[in-house]
């Protein structure tokens, strides 16, 4: 029986309806505001934050300048572990979720009765962030020693197979491991980024990327970024220059020497979803002295190169 031309209509506006519905949905998980979120790391207020209301009243101020979420020291959050839900809703209730506690280890530089005790502190930092909301667990690994001008090979073996262990950790508490790198993992060569790149599991220990932290040593942040950025979790967006000394410098995101255009236009021109995070530092470990004026800056900065 064929429909009555009325029926006809009502079924066609159906399908009008559902196929612009669907590329809604499409359009939604494709666009940079479906995929990127933003967040700020606290430095900029001083490592560690000391106290409950100071910690929140940060959250406020992150909150008012259109950030979505905060990374901060595993040393801000440790006084708390024993109230992690608690602290959880409260991240909740002031609009800014917590995305990673950032540890540091000497994993590669311990003897074999010191690797587990101290796998097993990171396991229970890890247990706390997860009751807290974090996704993320950020990891930055002390210089490894060096042999005849090189890495000591043997250490760098040691904390590929840590960092395996412990992204295994991770995700059974529900995170995901992020290695942060610092200045000397792009020294060397082979470099120990090359070799965590090669030796640990993509599943379990992804990156956090300093773009700061390798143009530090010559690393063009634009092509690392365009060659790694399935293998980045998330970045951590910062600008630098050299003074007159020759040392690098923190400056307004957009000011210095780093071409952040290049290293967000992977994840632009792709489906990589993560965090986009600023970290905006000044006189590290000490608070900047307007750390609200320098991380509306950055917010500017992001909105405008990435449309989030």
């Amino acid at each position: 029986m064929m429909p009555s031309r009325r029926s006809f209509l009502k079924i066609c506006s159906g399908v009008v309806s559902f196929a612009g519905a669907s590329q809604s949905l499409i359009a939604g998980r494709t666009s940079p505001a479906g995929r990127l979120s933003i967040g700020a790391q606290t430095n900029t207020y001083g490592v560690p934050i000391k106290g409950y209301d100071h910690l929140l009243s940060v959250l406020d101020a992150l909150a008012g300048l259109g950030y979505q979420g905060f990374e901060t020291n595993e040393r801000s959050l440790a006084p708390y572990a024993e109230r992690a839900g608690e602290m959880r809703k409260a991240f909740e209730a002031h609009h800014v979720p917590l995305i990673a506690p950032h540890c540091g280890g000497r994993i590669g530089l311990l003897t074999k009765d010191e690797i587990e005790p101290e796998l097993e502190r990171l396991h229970q930092i890890a247990g706390w962030a997860a009751q807290m909301g974090a996704k993320h667990l950020i990891f930055s690994g002390a210089k490894l020693g060096e042999q005849d001008g090189k890495l000591d090979v043997e250490q760098v073996h040691q904390r590929m197979e840590s960092l395996n262990r412990l992204g295994q950790t991770c995700k059974q508490e529900g995170l995901q491991l992020c290695y942060h790198n610092e200045v000397q993992d792009f020294q060397d060569n082979p470099s120990e980024m090359s070799y965590l790149l090669g030796e640990t599991d993509p599943e379990l220990v992804r990156l956090c990327f300093d773009v700061g932290n390798g143009y530090k040593h010559g690393e063009d942040p634009g092509p690392f970024s365009a060659d790694h950025y399935r293998r980045i979790a998330m970045y951590h967006l910062k600008d630098v220059k050299q003074n007159e000394a020759g040392k690098s410098v923190p400056v307004d995101l957009g000011t210095g020497a780093i071409d952040l255009r290049a290293v967000v236009a992977p994840v632009l021109k792709s489906d990589w979803r993560g965090w986009i995070t600023v970290e905006r530092e000044s006189n590290y470990p000490l608070a900047a002295d307007n750390p609200e004026q320098l991380l509306k800056q950055c917010r500017g900065y992001v909105r405008e190169i990435v449309g989030v």
